[in-house]
């Protein structure tokens, strides 16, 4: 038995191919590089021929997998940078089987968290960069984890399941898209630490928004930019706290900010006009941004406001006339069957997405979505997860105001208004869509390239944290010398 194990009987293969002629090896490397060609392309074509885009998934991920892990590991503060691009222009989308796809910008944030976890329990460090948003956000996803499995224990024996195909995989994948929104806001404030990086975040917005802007008013069509959800909201107000706010800002920027804005509000308020959800939070973010900066001029705007809707009184009369003969009276009906599910689950609820088998089952000719966050989130995640949000809601904008007092004058206090004030207009969209977290059986998993534009500009607020605190320690550091 030693004589077998001895390791003169065993040679390394390494050791083996070392012994070999240069002439042997490199015959044998042509070979293996020929043999895989062949076999991966019979692969290929098979999986062409068939349309099996899961065993391409399957085959090929890996293979381009390791490399760009590799590749992204070494370069992860910059790969972060690319998360403002992967969501306003990208349109890649990975299939999944079903009518949703798994958008880019969330390949790249689960790519992205995937490998910091790995990274941080590897070194054994686990650190967030200091700031109040991290222990709301962390307990809210405690929060929907705990709802997922109390939704399935606790769910209703006689629910019709059998009209949903694969519901807990849905259910799993809808919770990963809040978790991972959660890590986009996470990874921006950890890995974005630089006013030229915040820039660059802010030129995004308002490059790619003037082009989504522009495309909408002269109904260009194109297959690339993900003009939707939010999309006027954070193009209008980065570009309003310049305008108001940013010092030394030439006349000319200024004067194509205010073209931008104009255009924008042209296209989602007039054209648009019956899409609430795309003007009403970009006005709210206008007002809060206008009292945050100066209360005089809040009540100027205020004045104009009040003498628009005097004189157009026909128009918004028409408006609120088109609005009703669309249904708007009836989300009060869906409301109502919300609360009455939400009545029976009340501490955790449903679970992720977990609210749709209850309407196909006890209200089948009227199961339609809320189209409010809020009720998708007290549905869902029942009353202690919806106090979380609140308790979350609450700290974010809290902090923003903090941010907005204590920046000094300059770029870093145009953006804390920015964020504050958007945000504010972000949760009140909530009331009138899932814009924030995508509900899976209306947004579903795809809407994440456009929910997590909000969640880009929580993760800033976070990064202005780290970006004040320091510029606050350097001033007391010089003031001691």
């Amino acid at each position: 038995m030693r004589v077998l194990l001895n390791r003169t009987h065993i040679e390394h293969p390494f050791l083996i191919w070392r012994r070999l002629a240069p002439a042997t090896r490199s015959r044998m490397l042509i070979g293996i590089v020929v043999l895989a060609a062949a076999v991966l392309s019979m692969a290929a074509g098979y999986i062409i021929i068939g349309n099996r885009m899961r065993l391409a998934l399957l085959i090929f991920g890996p293979l381009l997998a390791v490399p760009t892990v590799l590749w992204v590991s070494r370069r992860f503060e910059y790969v972060v940078l690319a998360l403002p691009i992967t969501a306003l222009a990208i349109p890649f989308e990975l299939p999944t089987g079903t009518y949703s796809t798994v958008p880019a910008a969330m390949v790249l944030a689960l790519m992205l968290c995937g490998i910091w976890i790995v990274s941080m329990g590897l070194r054994k460090t686990w650190h967030l960069a200091p700031s109040p948003l991290n222990r709301p956000m962390l307990v809210f996803c405690i929060a929907c984890t705990i709802s997922l499995v109390w939704g399935i224990v606790w769910r209703d024996p006689i629910l019709n399941l059998n009209l949903f195909k694969n519901f807990e995989v849905v259910q799993v994948a809808s919770l990963l898209t809040y978790f991972i929104s959660i890590g986009a806001a996470l990874l921006i404030g950890n890995f974005v630490q630089s006013e030229q990086r915040l820039k660059y975040i802010v030129g995004c917005f308002i490059f790619f928004g003037s082009m989504m802007t522009l495309f909408q008013v002269f109904s260009i069509r194109h297959g690339f930019l993900n003009d939707k959800g939010l999309w006027g909201l954070w193009t209008v107000i980065p570009a309003y706290a310049l305008v108001i706010a940013h010092p030394g800002l030439k006349w000319h920027w200024r004067l194509l900010l205010l073209t931008l804005i104009g255009l924008n509000l042209y296209q989602t308020f007039f054209v648009n006009l019956l899409w609430k959800s795309g003007w009403i939070p970009t006005v709210i973010a206008i007002f809060a941004a206008t009292l945050l900066r100066s209360w005089r001029w809040f009540l100027v705007l205020l004045v104009a406001a009040s003498l628009l809707v005097y004189t157009q009184q026909e128009f918004f009369h028409r408006m609120v006339e088109a609005e009703m003969n669309e249904g708007a009276d009836g989300r009060i009906g869906m409301w109502e069957i919300n609360l009455r599910v939400v009545g029976d689950h009340w501490l955790f609820g449903t679970g992720p997405a977990g609210y749709a088998p209850y309407y196909m089952t006890y209200y089948p000719h009227d199961a339609r979505s809320t189209h409010n966050n809020y009720l998708d989130i007290i549905a869902q995640f029942g009353l202690v997860g919806s106090l979380i949000w609140f308790w979350f809601a609450a700290v974010s904008t809290i902090e923003g105001l903090r941010l907005f007092r204590e920046a000094p004058p300059g770029f870093l206090k145009t953006l804390a208004l920015t964020v504050t004030s958007g945000w504010i207009g972000a949760q009140a969209s909530m009331f009138l869509g899932d814009w924030i977290l995508p509900f899976a059986y209306n947004q579903t998993i795809t809407g994440y390239k456009y929910t997590v534009y909000s969640w880009i500009f929580v993760g800033v607020l976070i990064s202005l944290r780290q970006l004040i605190n320091r510029q606050r320690a350097s001033e007391t550091v010089g003031e001691v010398v």
